[in-house]
């Protein structure tokens, strides 16, 4: 068992062992959820990862762009 303390700003630190394991880098984006069993931690895939099997339908940059602006709203 990993423990972490929160900072007075709510900011908190990943274990290294959960950062190599799910591959988390500065600049990952986690999405938080509540579940019956308490607060669930989720690593969010890099979209851009996948931009060269987008190509086919546009712009890669315009794709992920409008991607994000969902995801952002979706989160509000």
């Amino acid at each position: 068992m990993y423990c972490s303390k929160i900072t007075k700003k709510g900011q908190t630190t990943i274990p290294a062992h959960y950062r190599r394991r799910y591959r988390l880098r500065e600049g990952s984006t986690v999405v938080f959820k509540e579940t019956d069993a308490g607060l669930v931690i989720e690593p969010v895939p890099d979209i851009s990862d996948s931009a060269g099997s987008l190509a086919k339908f546009g712009n890669a940059r315009e794709i992920i762009a409008d991607l994000m602006k969902g995801r952002k709203e979706s989160f509000r």
